[in-house]
């Protein structure tokens, strides 16, 4: 919720007013001795002051509360200000403007190992961290083997921390975090170098954690891990909120900023009669003419969800000219699991040619193939076209994939008679950026394959 909304004061966990940090950038180190010396002399002389550095804001004017019981997600871009608004909330940061009001113990995950002492043993920086969190000592020795249970890091917990793996720290950091009654627990990003095992356990204690009252405050790059957690999220962009609302819609609006929203779209429009409806009407409308009616106007690389790190292949005979997902323009490519939608691809045909084929592929940020058909696999047709001619091709698909991002491979290829490729027209490789969400998922891997469990008892007569 927003921090303009009244609400009892009884029922904040986290109050965030006008909130803003600076940093003073300096272009050299001798400019730094300058800010120490040359103004304080100048004073002295009666002169102006002047600076010699520039000013950088991280944040700027953030205000927003946060519910007893309530997971907000924070989102956004690398350097967009995330860490240092966790990091002032918790207090190893100090705003330069606006204030932070917490009531009860917060733990707080900021960065790997952060409060840990490299030199102490494992078990020396459980107590060492448990009495930082207020926890007494003799809680602490009732729940010490809690937390070693839960970090599963065996003898290791007797040897130095600056030994550990990576994997080991986090391990332990989240289990003494979460073991000490939080009221308010602060995440940023460090589930991320757990394993998958790990990761869910780590979920499954958070749940728990929400059930008996903890409020959660998370930063990601997760969209997935964000629509699981989380009941509301925050979009921070360049230091500013920008967007504070329901999970998913905060999704949308961090891809939007991370992808774009493109002006082309615009001109277009301006070309064509007022009382046409609009891109995405009409699209959503099923009027694919008006998509089509694009003609060769290469619109590709200006669209939302376009990857421009790309590899493209090809003779360029033809091409692939523009792609949107059926009802969605200005926005990301963004599909709900379990959902049908339609990609739309616009090709333009520079040359004649027949045996035509069209095809996509869809990949894991890995690299991993989890799709590949063509319109011959498909329905064992060959296509021609006259130069000039343009294709507009409608993908129909269902999103039988786990929530995440995938990678979405397009292109056009000449085969023979038989189905063999003869040569590649335009392949854009990994060029559309496909988001998956959904709601909670009790399950891991790339495809959802619908399980549905039933259970019989032994002695039943339907046996």
């Amino acid at each position: 919720m927003s921090f303009d909304e009244v609400v009892p004061a009884a029922s904040i966990a986290v109050s965030v007013k006008g909130l803003s940090k600076r940093y003073d950038i300096y272009a050299s180190p001798q400019d730094r001795l300058k800010q120490m010396v040359i103004p304080r002399l100048r004073k002295w002389l009666g002169r102006s002051s002047r600076s010699y550095f520039r000013e950088f804001w991280a944040l700027n004017d953030v205000s927003f509360d946060v519910r007893r019981g309530e997971a907000v997600g924070v989102i956004g871009r690398n350097g967009s200000g995330k860490s240092t608004l966790l990091q002032i909330v918790c207090g190893t940061l100090e705003a330069s403007n606006g204030e932070v009001r917490s009531h009860g113990r917060i733990a707080a995950l900021l960065e790997l190992g952060a409060g840990f002492n490299p030199e102490f043993t494992g078990k020396e920086n459980v107590f060492l961290s448990g009495l930082v969190y207020g926890i007494p000592e003799e809680t602490l020795k009732r729940r010490y083997q809690e937390i070693v249970d839960f970090a599963e890091i065996g003898e290791h917990i007797d040897q130095p921390v600056k030994t550990y793996s990576s994997g080991m720290y986090v391990r332990l950091a989240f289990a003494v975090a979460a073991f000490c009654d939080p009221d308010v627990l602060i995440i940023d990003e460090a589930l991320s170098v757990g394993d998958v095992y790990f990761q869910r356990k780590c979920f499954k204690r958070i749940n728990e954690l929400r059930e008996g009252g903890c409020t959660l405050l998370f930063v990601t790059h997760s969209l997935d891990t964000l629509m699981q957690l989380c009941d509301r999220g925050i979009v921070i962009d360049r230091g500013n909120m920008v967007f504070d609302g329901p999970a998913k819609p905060a999704v949308t609006e961090y891809l939007r900023r991370v992808f774009g929203s493109h002006s082309p779209v615009k001109a277009i429009k301006s070309e064509t009669s007022s009382s046409e409806p609009s891109e995405v009407e009409a699209i959503a409308l099923g009027d694919r003419s008006y998509f089509a009616a694009l003609a060769h106007q290469d619109l590709f690389a200006h669209r939302a969800g376009y990857n421009r790190d790309e590899t493209r292949l090809g003779d360029g005979s033809a091409r692939a000219l523009d792609f949107v997902v059926e009802g969605q323009r200005d926005v990301p490519p963004i599909v709900n699991a379990r959902e049908r939608f339609r990609l739309l691809v616009r090709y333009g045909f520079e040359q004649g040619a027949d045996r035509i084929i069209f095809g996509m592929q869809v990949r894991t940020r890995e690299g991993s193939v989890v799709y590949s058909a063509n319109s011959f696999t498909v329905h064992n047709r060959l296509f021609s076209y006259a130069a000039g001619a343009i294709a507009l091709i409608e993908f129909d698909l269902r999103a039988t994939l786990l929530p995440g991002q995938y990678f979405v491979t397009v292109g056009v290829s000449q085969y023979d008679d038989q189905g063999a490729e003869i040569r590649a027209m335009d392949r854009r490789v990994d060029a559309i950026i496909l988001t998956i969400i959904g709601g909670a998922q009790h399950t891991n891997g790339i495809a959802d394959m619908e399980l549905d469990v039933h259970v019989t008892e032994a002695d039943s007569a339907d046996i």
